[in-house]
């Protein structure tokens, strides 16, 4: 039995430890926000890339001037690129707020629809409510009435048993 409270024992601890070091570094980890983190990283991130572009500006010279001409053989010309992304722009805005207005309507119909569907629940539990409040008024009428003719029959039979008594004497 000493072994097995040993072995418990044992673990036990061992349990515990665990438990200590995820609370350290659960710790150490709250130490440090979200944003902060994030900012760091970026931060990071841009050191990395102004490093290589110190020790590399050819081939960040080369790499960006090749991406700008990538980006602009997408397009015909700058000013007709210009004019046909704002008229795409526009109609794709029109589109959207065409979208938009038809699924706020749908929401308003599902709303309005929610609501009379709410009104007729709410009056149908009014309904059956009123219907248990009338059969319990009855059954509370009822009841009571029991009770005062018990009442009197108690009375009337108290009254006979006292004047049979009275008389004996």
């Amino acid at each position: 039995m000493t072994d097995t409270t040993e072995a418990t024992d044992a673990k036990r601890e061992e349990i515990k430890a665990r438990i200590a070091a995820a609370e350290e570094r659960e710790e150490r980890r709250s130490g440090q926000s979200l944003t902060t983190t994030a900012s760091e990283k970026a931060s990071e991130a841009a050191d990395a890339f102004t490093g290589f572009v110190k020790q590399h500006p050819i081939a960040a010279a080369a790499g960006g001037v090749a991406l700008g001409v990538l980006v602009a053989s997408m397009f015909k010309g700058p000013r007709q690129a210009a004019a046909r992304g704002g008229a795409k722009a526009a109609g794709l805005a029109a589109i959207g707020a065409e979208i938009a207005s038809g699924f706020a309507s749908q929401l308003m119909d599902d709303a309005s629809d929610l609501g009379r569907e709410s009104v007729r629940k709410a009056g149908d539990i009014a309904d059956t409510a009123g219907d248990k409040a009338r059969s319990a008024k009855r059954r509370a009428s009822h009841r009571a009435g029991d009770v005062a003719d018990a009442a009197r029959i108690a009375r009337r039979e108290t009254g006979k048993a006292i004047a049979r008594a009275v008389g004996r004497r």
